[in-house]
């Protein structure tokens, strides 16, 4: 059990202009802030990080991002199949760090029912593969974008989704600056009762995605937190943030100042 940890995603990192995304660089940051986990974002692999020095570095890897985009819901059959096997080919790359989560979005945010045949079809597919790399695939909880998509799934909708899948390998993310923006998080730890592997905490003042450190914004965090652990959640608190403003480079002072803002915050210490 590692809920008692702090893990962020380098996202930190590759998401932020001329800020470097050398792996060996940023990792030796995180340690010396005192950060013991990392989510591999799927920006970092993209990059070309070195996994090698990232396996060696003693940092140990909490959970992977996946890659499988919105092809996989296309109406060509190829087109679907290349994005499974993007999608594959991704976390094949990454699987000296299994078994661990390996997160993927939920994309079925249209109306039309075929969308959602198809995108079940490429997510078993995927699972197939997956799963035999030892990954414990996690289907996120979706983003509030109504000018964006259609329609939003709810927390009960894809915890629906995972179940009825029946594996224990299947589960889910919950990330709460997805999911604040249209439901209580509360309701959505107890919706996804026992499926949550792994999540994602940042903040956001209530409007829109943001992704911003966790002491910025208007969640409470201590209160999802506390939802979560007690629905079933036994992994660390891993933050999906950056800091905002562009160009801003983290330091390792940036980064102890959060750790040690959440370890108070949920742990009291």
């Amino acid at each position: 059990m590692n809920i008692d940890k702090i893990s962020v995603s380098t996202c930190l990192f590759t998401h932020t202009p001329g800020v470097t995304t050398d792996i060996r660089k940023n990792v030796e940051l995180l340690l010396d802030a005192g950060v013991e986990m990392i989510e591999l974002s799927d920006a970092s692999v993209r990059a070309g990080a070195d996994l090698d020095a990232l396996e060696k570095s003693g940092m140990k890897v909490w959970s992977v991002h996946g890659v499988m985009g919105m092809n996989s819901i296309s109406a060509d059959k190829k087109e679907r199949e290349a994005a499974v096997e993007a999608a594959y080919r991704h976390a094949a790359t990454c699987a000296r760090f299994a078994p661990c989560p390996l997160v993927e979005h939920y994309l079925n945010r249209h109306t039309d029912p075929e969308i959602g045949k198809r995108f079940r079809e490429s997510v078993w597919s995927l699972y197939e593969k997956v799963s035999a790399l030892g990954f414990v695939m996690c289907i996120e909880t979706a983003p509030y974008k109504p000018l964006q998509y259609p329609r939003h799934p709810d927390s009960l909708e894809i915890a629906e989704f995972v179940r009825s899948f029946g594996k224990d390998d299947l589960q889910m993310t919950v990330d709460v600056n997805h999911s604040n923006l249209a439901e209580d998080l509360v309701d959505t730890a107890v919706n996804t009762r026992n499926l949550v592997k792994n999540i994602h905490v940042s903040q956001n003042y209530g409007q829109k995605e943001e992704h911003r450190p966790p002491e910025d914004g208007i969640i409470d965090l201590k209160r999802a937190f506390d939802a979560l652990r007690d629905n079933g959640y036994t992994g660390p608190c891993n933050m999906e943030f950056r800091f905002p403003g562009g160009g801003v480079e983290p330091t390792v002072e940036m980064v102890r100042q959060v750790r040690r803002y959440m370890e108070n915050l949920l742990w009291g210490r």
